[in-house]
């Protein structure tokens, strides 16, 4: 069969992220016997029409679509692609046609699929759905729509099943492998943008936190890849690509922390010759060695996960780790060197104005110099099956229909949201290496910034370097006498809260 699988995130919060999930599911599919195209619309500038140019000129039997984020989980500066990708199946369905002119069959997939699960059936107008990993179940459909064979083997599939949505039980793999992304994408305008090349060194998230959508994914058990295998995948990329920077993109790079370890030990003895970062290091698990291990392996930043700055929170939203464990991380990361991204929560379950002081004040004097960039967000997106959402059902805040396809926020009922905002513009002043969420992402000055990096040869990520920007004095006089923009946000948010939700 002729399959082509579309991927359109055009999303710009930090970097542009290619389809890592969907390469590995491309190079299943072709390992399965059939022909993939895989249609890359990252860079497009008239989307829709190099969609239509695509199917047209491809004539696929089945498209597969990925969907990588519901929206942007800002609350103050709210982004859907829900408009976009509609507009998107639209096309596929007007333009990826049988030879007697029925709409060939559409399949949904990616990280917001596997959230929604069914519900994206009905949202988006699809045929099906793959809930986890695609790799062995997408071919199994393929295989079943030959031979128009039963569905209800097929692990995580969704469909329609006498006119209501059904789903299958989810199987997740017990190992993988290299994605092959090479074979699939063109990596030049990545890294015109600031790319990062994405490795997986495992799969699943043991962690517990309330909030989070990764373990429903992935499972809570750790699939581990032999660190030989990650490094085998890194010099074949660096052969064929020789992209600037890797990125670990593991939701925990270093839970456990001598898994992390072996894969920095092997890079070394190997001798491999390039740069790294990690998008999840969590400060539950950091030895006194695994910073300098990782700078000695090549790493020039990573992002770590803390969440909040206060044990009481730290508590209730499940994080399995406490302050000592955060002071402890902040500790070992200052003496590596290495520029670090730290991401803090506010607004959660028992937040009050008391606890959003503590993880204030911790960030304003603990995280301040250029070494590091921290990012707040206010408010706390709501995602189905996780225990936050539980919680705000049982509690009353939403109730037990909500459409969790639209933008859904808790923020404690104990918090001004004002004053919350009020508060970080006042840090931001103390210490201009800070940012709100809702500031923007990707300022004119910003865009400048990575486009002269990306010029001069810079490894990424260019995150690195905003501290730098947002303390040349221009810049901080701006920032200080115009605040965050946060607090034109909040009027939307409250009016989005309150409004009916969509049939």
């Amino acid at each position: 069969m002729r399959i082509l699988l579309v991927y359109s995130n055009q999303s710009r919060e930090l970097e542009p992220a290619p389809p890592v999930g969907l390469s590995y599911v491309a190079s299943a599919t072709r390992a399965a016997g059939h022909e993939v195209k895989l249609l890359d619309l990252v860079f497009a500038r008239d989307l829709l029409g190099e969609l239509t140019a695509g199917i047209r000129a491809f004539k696929p039997d089945v498209v597969g679509l990925s969907i990588r984020n519901i929206d942007n989980v800002i609350s103050q500066r709210y982004d859907s692609p829900l408009k976009s990708l509609l507009e998107q199946v639209a096309v596929i369905r007007a333009n990826a046609l049988t030879p007697d002119g029925q709409p060939v069959p559409l399949v949904l997939g990616g990280p917001a699929v596997s959230i929604l699960a069914e519900k994206a059936l009905t949202v988006f107008g699809a045929d099906y759905a793959v809930v986890g990993e695609g790799e062995t179940a997408f071919p199994m459909l393929l295989e079943a729509l030959e031979k128009n064979a039963s569905l209800v083997k097929i692990p995580g599939l969704c469909y329609s099943k006498e006119g209501k949505p059904a789903r299958n039980q989810t199987t997740l793999l017990p190992a993988f492998a290299q994605s092959g992304m090479q074979q699939w994408i063109s990596w030049k305008p990545y890294q015109r943008g600031g790319g990062t090349w994405p490795i997986q060194t495992k799969r699943g998230c043991p962690m517990s936190c309330i909030y989070c959508a990764y373990p429903l994914v992935e499972g809570k058990h750790c699939r581990l890849r032999e660190p030989g295998e990650v490094v085998d995948e890194i010099e074949q990329v660096l052969r064929d690509v020789r992209p600037r920077t890797f990125e670990f993109v593991d939701s925990t790079f270093n839970v456990p922390a001598s898994h992390a370890k072996r894969i920095c030990e092997e890079i070394i003895r190997r001798g491999v010759k390039a740069n790294f970062t990690a998008m999840g290091v969590n400060p539950r698990d950091v030895p006194a060695d695994l910073f300098p291990l990782m700078k000695r392996a090549g790493f020039n930043s990573v992002m770590i996960t803390a969440e909040a700055g206060c044990d009481s929170m730290l508590k209730n939203y499940c994080k399995g780790f406490t302050m000592q464990e955060v002071n402890s991380c902040l500790e070992h990361a200052s003496a590596s060197g290495l520029k670090s991204m730290w991401f803090f929560m506010l607004g959660g379950p028992g937040e009050t104005m008391d606890s959003c002081e503590e993880t204030i004040r911790f960030v304003e004097t603990r995280l301040a110099g250029r070494q590091f960039f921290t990012v707040f967000f206010t408010g706390i997106r709501i995602l189905p099956g996780t225990v936050l959402a539980r919680q705000a059902i049982e509690g009353g805040y939403i109730s037990a229909d909500t459409d969790f396809s639209e933008g859904v926020f808790y923020l404690s009922p104990e918090l001004d949201e004002q004053s919350v905002i009020d508060r970080i513009n006042r840090a931001i002043v103390r210490n201009p290496c800070i940012v709100h969420a809702a500031d923007g992402n990707a300022s004119k000055q910003q865009h400048l910034l990575y486009s002269t990096l990306s010029a001069l040869g810079v490894a990424p990520p260019y995150w690195r370097y905003i501290p730098e920007m947002l303390l040349f004095p221009p810049l901080r006089y701006l920032r200080d006498r115009y605040p965050s923009a946060a607090t034109a946000g909040i009027a939307e948010a409250r009016e989005r809260a309150q409004a009916p939700a969509r049939d």
